[in-house]
């Protein structure tokens, strides 16, 4: 049981690691105006415990869900019921991290909002939509089985997936109780 509480904070972190991206690069482009070898010398070198942290934690983001998730053996949906694309729904929250990080001008203030963006990600469950998804091609749909049950696939397609047939067989990995991942080629 500690393990999985050790994978869902990982996968947190993996998806609000883009805050803290976001809260760097502002800094970074507020600078003042600077040769380029003044401006390497000064702040990366002058930062490079920040610049090695946000290196380390940018790989973590990348490479965290799919190393995590992929490990598992599969579950397979046999029929799926009734399908709904569902990225529109979860894009409107990063965006408010988007814009709450470009607002803030402390780092105190962006290590307390970060907490709190784990900690509410952590315990909403919703540790699963990880911006880096949509990135590399795959969708997030509402999908309800032959059962009745309604579950969230993350799925890597070649286009969007409008009927609920194109979803029987698939071998998909668990990522929380409701929550599945895969690739339909």
């Amino acid at each position: 049981m500690e393990v999985n509480k050790v994978k869902r904070l990982f996968l947190t972190i993996s998806a609000t690691w883009t805050f803290v991206l976001i809260y760097y690069l502002h800094r970074f482009i507020v600078l003042p105006k600077q040769s380029f070898v003044n401006f390497f010398v000064n702040y990366f070198v002058g930062h490079l415990g920040i610049c090695i942290f946000l290196f380390i934690g940018t790989i973590v983001m990348i490479i965290c869900p799919f190393f995590i998730i992929y490990q598992k053996p599969g579950d397979e949906m046999k029929q799926a019921k009734l399908v709904e694309l569902a990225d529109n729904n979860y894009i409107p929250t990063y965006l408010g991290y988007f814009f709450v990080s470009m607002s803030l001008d402390s780092f105190l203030g962006m290590i307390l909002f970060y907490t709190v963006i784990v900690f509410f990600t952590y315990f909403s469950g919703i540790e699963y939509f990880n911006p880096i998804f949509l990135f590399v091609g795959y969708h997030i749909y509402k999908v309800e089985s032959s059962q009745g049950v309604q579950c969230i696939i993350i799925l890597k397609t070649k286009g969007i997936i409008r009927k609920s047939e194109t979803l029987n067989n698939l071998e998909l990995y668990r990522i929380n109780n409701l929550t599945y991942i895969g690739r339909k080629i």
